[in-house]
């Protein structure tokens, strides 16, 4: 077979929907992608999923627990118990909303909870299963088709560390944060970085870290950064949070803390991180009804972010992404539809309003906001206590980009 070679550098500088179009590496070679620049603007519903393997009792499947998407797939993860209460699965979906996988651990077990965190790159997956062997924790990595490649445990790992709690992918590395590890004190937390392939490269802690800090609660990389969650810290009360910033090979940069930072407020419950700004949420700000803070990628503070129609208990803040050039925050005890039905507002990069969203079947304690997940043409928002397949099966819903 034959194949035609294209030169790359007559494209490189275009322009697509007002922004540049980038090259990137991928497994080491280099390919063209187009970024449309979705935002609250320019989006609108496009469907629906969930899965048809659903538990019949009280407790529920909870689809939607986490939520990842690429430019290609989309990925869910659930509370499964094919193989043992909240063993846990993935599904894994085209960006059409075409399943392509349903999986569960190779090794899985009961109480493993494997899916209550997801990442997605170009070219792989990584899966959470925080409960795993007594809650010392796991993590696994399939390509995007759902091929399992490998699994990872931390070297060191300790029964109760809950390795896999939260885990973020880049094209070249992986994250995953073990918040109950006790290097710096009972639960004060830790992290740690691999390659695309699983291999270890290094563990990051806190440099100031104390007992009960939660560091590694939540993780955020780019492909020049680390962002890491600590909301139990206590620097501007108890449980104030902070968050840390560390570059791509776990060099200590920077720590960030909410301006107006007060006790109870979390920040650093949830992190991400795009290649020029930093996002992080504090549900519990303002008697949860939640907030968000903007950073630089250098964690220079650029803006604090509300809902506009916020009130207490939204617990705007619980979840976060960023992409190029917009900010997704969830807010799952938003009343709109009913008790905790959730939404989801989406800001430009620069912390401006641009729209909120609601399940447009919404209803009572579907916690929809719970997780969201954005790339350069979709949005992605868990609803894990939606009803359709039965009592907290759990769903998630899908906008897109104009094409």
């Amino acid at each position: 077979m034959s194949t035609q070679s294209i030169d790359l550098s007559a494209v490189k500088n275009m322009n697509f929907n007002g922004t540049e179009i980038k090259t990137m590496n991928l497994n080491g070679s280099e390919i063209w992608k187009g970024i449309s620049g979705i935002d609250g603007s320019n989006i609108s519903y496009a469907f629906k999923v969930n899965t048809s393997d659903v538990r019949s009792d009280y407790y529920g499947t909870l689809f939607g627990t986490s939520v990842a998407v690429s430019a290609t797939r989309i990925v869910c993860g659930t509370n499964d118990d094919r193989i043992g209460r909240d063993a846990g699965s993935i599904n894994i979906f085209d960006i059409n909303g075409n399943e392509i996988a349903d999986i569960t651990a190779p090794d899985g077990a009961a109480y493993d909870q494997f899916g209550n965190a997801v990442a997605i790159s170009d070219t792989a997956i990584v899966v959470g299963a925080w409960y795993d062997d007594e809650a010392s924790g796991s993590a696994y990595i399939y390509d995007i088709n759902g091929n399992y490649q490998t699994k990872i445990t931390a070297s060191d790992g300790a029964a109760g560390d809950n390795f896999g709690k939260a885990v973020a992918i880049s094209d070249t590395a992986i994250v995953v944060g073990a918040y109950n590890d006790d290097d710096n004190g009972s639960n004060s937390g830790s992290a740690y970085i691999y390659d695309i392939n699983g291999n270890y490269q290094t563990k990051i802690t806190a440099p100031d870290g104390a007992a009960v800090d939660q560091f590694g609660y939540s993780v955020a990389i780019s492909d020049t950064a680390i962002v890491l969650g600590a909301p139990g810290d206590d620097d501007k009360g108890d449980v104030s949070g902070s968050a840390y910033i560390y570059d791509i090979n776990g060099n200590y940069q920077t720590k960030i803390t909410a301006p107006d930072g007060a006790y109870a407020d979390m920040f650093g419950r949830s992190v991400a991180i795009s290649d020029t700004a930093i996002v992080v949420g504090a549900w519990g700000d303002g008697s949860n009804s939640g907030s968000a803070y903007i950073y630089d990628i250098n964690g220079n503070y650029q803006t604090k972010i509300t809902a506009p129609d916020g009130a207490d208990f939204d617990t705007f803040g619980k979840a976060v992404a960023i992409s190029d050039t917009a900010i997704v925050v969830g807010a799952s005890g938003d009343d709109d539809k009913g008790n905790s039905s959730g939404s989801a507002y989406i800001y430009d990069i620069n912390g401006n309003y641009q729209t909120k969203i609601t399940a447009p079947d919404g209803a009572d304690m579907d916690q929809f906001g719970q997780a969201v997940a954005i790339s350069d043409t979709a949005i992605v928002v868990g609803a894990y206590y939606d009803d359709d397949k039965g009592t907290n099966s759990g769903s998630a819903y899908i906008w897109k980009g104009a094409q």
